[in-house]
């Protein structure tokens, strides 16, 4: 668990946190008192506003998905807490656009249900047009866990709230609106891992909560939430039971969607700590299994950061099950490709790139057909193998050495080069020295 920060202050942490997205985003503002980061008023049509939110410690969600196709408004708690009712009450009586209606979206966390519902019902009570849809895709704990209290709300959110916000940019009413996100809710599972607990800054460090050096929780929430297991696995086995949780439909404990569409959409979430080259092996993986073991092949592929656990050293797996969003068009994918102005939703494919399905490669084989000429050089083979031999092994030798020196005066990268170029001499030298 890595417990130093940059910031060890949270209020001061999710304040400026929070300033900064009026510094990346013109479109937005930060109401300050109350943690709302809202789109700015423009001439743009009216249309449905959609507010989202919770705990801070999340980013780039909520506040960051504010602006032109998906948010409208978000509203922040302190870390990994929810906000006030009262501070959800102002975002939607006074920090968007009411003309239309609006669509609360939320997550199935017990604060966030009490404080965004209260909420909601002041604004109702109003005189207000307001709907409320709660997200729980998270598989990781089945049903005999959680109960009454249903699955968490992870990652997948992302994906109703960039549905839902693409359909309102459209100009579609406040019914149809939450009807699709109620859809796409109903039609998304998800699951997560985790190689240790975040630390939260401020807070006192539980070593208890600490996973062995080789562990892995699976199932692990996003807010140091325990998993179903906490187990030695390597990324394919880890994959592949990740996989089972979410497809394996004679699991009647987790079996809560069958994944059945022709059109799936997998999203690959960066919990905050995984660097992005591992998360590209981790993408690949889960590609693969998922076309190897279930037949399945997504027809979009989004992998990234977008819901985080601070720092967290985890990935989440989401699918979502395609499926008609009976309005009269436009359908899911066709949202999920619509344009948005904000900076926490990376998936910048266009829908024509995805549908061209362009396979085609270069392949240059000038210069490989033709012949080694003999060099007339004269050598004792058995010698110069002996010199070769003798000098490769002192360069990988030397490694760690010139690694220390090269991490001090350049970029720590010498050492290992040298040595890979002299393991890999190995392979060749007897072929060179047969052509001379």
């Amino acid at each position: 668990m890595s417990t130093k920060h940059f910031i060890n202050d949270p209020t001061h942490l999710v304040n400026t946190a929070l300033h900064s997205l009026t510094l990346t985003n013109p479109n937005v503002a930060l109401d300050s008192d109350n943690k709302i980061i809202y789109r700015r008023p423009s001439d743009a049509p009216q249309q449905v506003s959609i507010i989202s939110g919770g705990g801070s410690g999340h980013e780039p969600s909520f506040a960051a998905m504010v602006g032109p196709g998906m948010l409208s408004a978000a509203v922040a708690g302190t870390i990994f807490a929810s906000p006030s009712a009262e501070q959800v009450r102002n975002g939607i009586m006074s920090r968007v656009d009411t003309e239309k209606g609006v669509l609360v979206v939320v997550m199935n966390y017990t604060g966030d249900i009490l404080n965004f519902g209260m909420a909601v019902e002041k604004a109702i009570a109003a005189g207000q047009a307001v709907e409320m849809v709660v997200v729980g895709d998270d598989v990781g704990v089945g049903r005999k866990k959680t109960g009454k209290v249903g699955r968490r709300g992870i990652a997948g959110t992302v994906l109703v709230l960039k549905i839902a916000g693409a359909l309102a940019a459209q100009g579609r009413s406040l019914e149809e609106v939450a009807k699709v996100a109620r859809l796409t809710a109903a039609n998304i599972v998800s699951v997560g891992a985790s190689l240790e607990h975040v630390h939260v800054p401020g807070r006192v460090i539980d070593s208890s909560e600490a996973l062995a050096p080789e562990q892995v929780e699976v199932g692990m929430g996003i807010h140091n939430e325990p998993g179903s297991s906490r187990e030695k696995l390597e990324l394919p086995q880890l994959v592949e039971r990740m996989l089972t949780q979410l497809l394996d439909q004679s699991d009647k404990d987790r079996a809560f969607l069958n994944v059945n569409s022709n059109e799936v959409v997998l999203l690959i979430n960066n919990l905050g700590g995984v660097s992005v080259l591992e998360l590209g092996g981790i993408t690949t993986e889960v590609v693969n299994q998922l076309s190897d073991k279930y037949n399945i092949r997504p027809v979009r592929i989004i992998s990234g950061t977008f819901m985080t656990s601070l720092n967290g050293q985890g990935f989440s797996i989401t699918l979502l099950n395609v499926v008609n969003t009976d309005i009269g068009g436009p359908g899911m994918i066709e949202l999920l490709d619509a344009p948005s102005e904000v900076t926490g939703w990376s998936a910048p494919m266009q829908k024509t790139s995805w549908e061209a399905k362009n396979t085609a490669t270069r392949t240059d084989t000038a210069g490989t057909n033709k012949e080694t000429q003999p060099s007339g050089l004269q050598m004792d083979a058995k010698h110069a193998t002996s010199v070769l031999t003798n000098a490769l092994e002192r360069v990988i030798a030397a490694e760690p050495e010139v690694t220390k020196y090269d991490t001090i005066v350049g970029d720590g990268d010498c050492g290992i080069g040298l040595k890979r170029g002299a393991e890999g001499k190995f392979t060749k030298t007897p072929h060179c020295l047969n052509v001379l």
